[in-house]
C-alpha cells in the first residue's frame, strides 16, 4: 500500500508539472521564446516597410514623384497624409518595439550579431524620425499599455541616442571567437550569407553600415556652427574607418518577382498593371526634365531611371487618345517662364506631372511617363529619340518585373559626403574629384544594376564622359561648390527621397527647382507635420503649418521652396 501511494504521488506529481505547462497559451508566448533568426526577419521586413514609406514622404517635396495631394504645401502635406502614418506606425509599431525584444533575446543568448543589427536599424530608424518629424517620442515610447501618449524627446537627444546605439552596435559587431555571433544564412535579407560572403563579411558590412549612418549623422549636425568643431573631429575620424564604399556593400533592400505573395517593388506595382496601359501616380516634370537634359547634355541614367510609353506628346504623331493629356502644353504661369522651368509636358514623350498640380486625374494611364529598371525593376527606355511613333504601354511582367531595389544607402553616397565635406572646408580640388568618382560610380552602379537584371540597351547610352565634363565644368564656374555636389546628389539619389530631403536643407541644391503649379504656396515643408496617428490617437502636439518648422540642424538660413 506503502508503495502504490508513492507511486500515485509520483504519477501526480508529473501530471502537475505537465498540466502547468500545457497551460501556457501558446498564442501569447513570451518574447524569450521566439526564434531569433525568424524575429531578425521580421524586424528587417518591417525596416523596409518604414523606409518606402519615408520615401514616399519626401520625395514628392523634392520633386522626384509629383505632389498632387494639393496646390499649397499646407494641403498637401497633412496629419491626414497616409505616407506619415505608415512610416509613423512602422517605426513605432513594428520595427522599434521589436528591435527592443530582439536585443533582450540576444543579450540573453549572446548573440551578438543580432544585437548588432537590431541596434543599428534602430539607430536608422531615430534618426530618420527626426530628419522627418523632429522631436519624436523615444524615453516614454514603446511601453504599451503603461503610456497611451508617448511625449517627444528633444530631436537633439534622440540623435545623440541614435548614435551612441551605432557605437554600441560596432562594439557587439567586432566581437570574436566564441563571441562572434552567427545567424542563419536566410535571415539577414540585407546581407545573407552565401557561399562567398561569410558570417565575418556580414557583420564587417554592418559595420560599414554604422561608420556611415553615423558619418551622415555628423554631417547634418555640422549645420549648427556651435556644433561645427566637435563635429568635423568626428567625420575626420569616421572617414578613416570602414564605410560603405564598395558596390559589395550597398545597403540595399531587394525586391522579388514572385505573384503569389506579391514581392515586386511597390513602383513597379504603381506603373505596371495587370492589363497594358493602367499605369498610375506621376513621376515630376522637374526631375524628368533635369535627368533629360537639365545640364544641356542628357544624363547617361535617365534611360534606366524612366519609361516612356509614347515616343512624342503629339496624341496625332503616337496615336493616343487626346483626351489623355491631364494639362494643355499651352501658356506657362508667369513663374515658369521667369525660372525657366518645364511645364506641363515635353518632348520626347515626357509625361510628367508639374509641381503641386492637384487637378483631376484623366484617362492617362497608357500615356505617362512610368519608372523604369532602376530602382524598381520596370523597363528600360529603349526607343530613339527620334522615333515619335512609338507607342507600347506597360504591363505585369515588363522589365525586370519588379525586382528592384530600395537604394538606402549606396556606395556612391559616401564619394558624394566626401565631396561635401571638401567643399564646406575649403578643399575645391578635393571636392572636384570626389564629385567626379561620385558621379561616375552613380552612373556604374545604375548600369550594372540593370545590366544584372538582363537589361541591357540596344540603343546608344548617353555618353557619360560628355556628361562628367558638363558637370566638372559646372563646378569650376560655381562660385558655391556646393550648389553643383547637391545637385548631383539629388540626381543619384533617385529612389531615396530622404536623403534628396536633407541634402537639400544642408545645401539649398538643386537651385533651379520647378516652382509650385499656383505662386503663394506657403512655406516648404522643412520638416514634416506629426501624422493624425500620433495627434488624435496619442495625444501629440500638433505642428502649425504655416509656420517654418525646422529639424534641430538645419542651421541653413536661406528660404528654401
Amino acid at each position: 500500500m506503502k508503495k502504490l501511494i508513492i507511486f500515485l504521488l509520483l504519477i501526480g506529481a508529473n501530471f502537475s508539472c505537465q498540466l502547468r505547462d500545457d497551460t501556457v497559451d501558446p498564442n501569447n508566448l513570451p518574447p524569450s521564446a521566439a526564434d531569433p533568426d525568424l524575429l531578425l526577419g521580421a524586424v528587417e521586413l518591417s525596416f523596409a516597410n518604414f523606409y518606402n514609406s519615408a520615401n514616399n514622404a519626401t520625395d514628392q517635396l523634392v520633386r522626384m514623384q509629383a505632389m498632387t495631394g494639393g496646390y499649397r504645401y499646407q494641403t498637401a502635406i497633412t496629419p491626414n497624409n497616409g505616407s506619415l502614418s505608415n512610416a509613423w506606425n512602422a517605426a513605432y509599431q513594428q520595427v522599434l518595439i521589436n528591435t527592443k525584444a530582439l536585443v533582450d533575446l540576444g543579450t540573453q543568448k549572446n548573440l551578438t550579431t543580432h544585437v548588432g543589427i537590431s541596434k543599428v536599424l534602430e539607430a536608422y530608424v531615430y534618426l530618420t524620425l527626426v530628419d522627418l518629424f523632429n522631436d519624436v517620442p523615444r524615453t516614454d515610447a514603446l511601453q504599451g499599455l503603461a503610456n497611451f501618449s508617448p511625449k517627444t524627446d528633444n530631436a537633439a537627444d534622440v540623435y545623440a541616442a541614435a548614435i551612441t546605439l551605432l557605437g554600441e552596435a560596432r562594439t557587439q559587431l567586432t566581437k570574436t571567437g566564441a563571441d562572434a555571433g552567427t545567424i542563419s544564412s536566410n535571415s539577414d535579407l540585407f546581407y545573407p550569407i552565401t557561399s562567398t560572403f561569410t558570417s565575418a563579411n556580414q557583420r564587417a558590412n554592418w559595420v560599414a553600415l554604422a561608420n556611415s549612418l553615423e558619418l551622415k549623422a555628423w554631417l547634418n549636425i555640422r549645420m549648427l556652427p556651435a556644433r561645427t568643431s566637435e563635429a568635423d573631429g568626428r567625420i575626420t575620424a569616421l572617414l578613416t574607418s570602414n564605410l560603405i564604399d564598395t558596390p559589395g556593400e550597398n545597403f540595399v533592400f531587394n525586391y522579388g518577382n514572385a505573384t503569389v505573395p506579391d514581392s515586386r517593388h511597390p513602383l513597379y506595382n504603381q506603373y505596371y498593371g495587370p492589363n497594358a496601359g493602367s499605369a498610375s501616380g506621376y513621376l515630376g516634370n522637374y526631375f524628368l526634365n533635369e535627368m533629360y537634359s537639365g545640364r544641356g547634355v542628357q544624363d547617361p541614367r535617365w534611360r534606366y531611371y524612366f519609361y516612356r510609353q509614347v515616343g512624342s506628346i503629339n496624341p496625332s504623331v503616337a496615336g493616343f487618345d487626346v483626351k489623355a493629356l491631364g494639362c494643355t502644353p499651352g501658356a506657362p504661369p508667369a513663374e515658369y517662364v521667369a525660372t525657366g522651368s518645364v511645364f506641363c509636358v515635353f518632348e520626347p514623350g515626357f509625361y510628367g506631372r508639374d509641381h503641386g498640380d492637384a487637378s483631376g486625374t484623366p484617362p492617362d494611364s497608357p500615356v505617362i511617363t512610368a519608372a523604369g529598371v532602376y530602382p524598381a525593376g520596370g523597363r528600360l527606355d529603349n526607343n530613339p529619340i527620334v522615333n515619335n511613333t512609338y507607342n507600347v504601354p506597360t504591363k505585369r511582367g515588363d522589365g525586370a518585373n519588379g525586382a528592384g531595389i530600395h537604394p538606402i544607402f549606396m556606395y556612391f553616397f559616401t564619394d558624394f559626403i566626401k565631396a561635401e565635406v571638401a567643399a564646406r572646408r575649403g578643399d575645391t580640388p578635393g571636392a572636384r574629384a570626389a564629385l567626379n568618382t561620385a558621379v561616375s560610380n552613380s552612373i556604374t552602379a545604375v548600369r550594372a544594376f540593370a545590366n544584372g537584371r538582363g537589361q541591357t540597351l540596344s540603343t546608344t547610352e548617353p555618353s557619360t564622359t560628355t556628361y562628367l565634363n558638363a558637370v566638372l565644368t559646372a563646378f569650376d564656374g560655381a562660385s558655391n561648390k556646393l550648389d553643383e555636389i547637391g545637385r548631383e546628389f539629388y540626381k543619384a539619389a533617385w529612389g531615396n527621397g530622404v536623403e534628396a530631403y536633407n541634402s537639400y536643407r544642408r545645401t539649398s541644391a538643386p537651385r533651379n527647382f520647378q516652382p509650385t503649379l499656383q505662386s503663394n504656396a506657403g512655406p516648404w515643408v522643412r520638416s514634416l507635420v506629426y501624422p493624425q496617428t500620433y495627434v488624435a490617437l496619442a495625444g501629440g502636439t500638433a505642428k502649425d503649418p504655416n509656420v517654418v518648422n525646422k529639424v534641430f540642424w538645419d542651421g541653413n538660413t536661406e528660404t528654401l521652396k
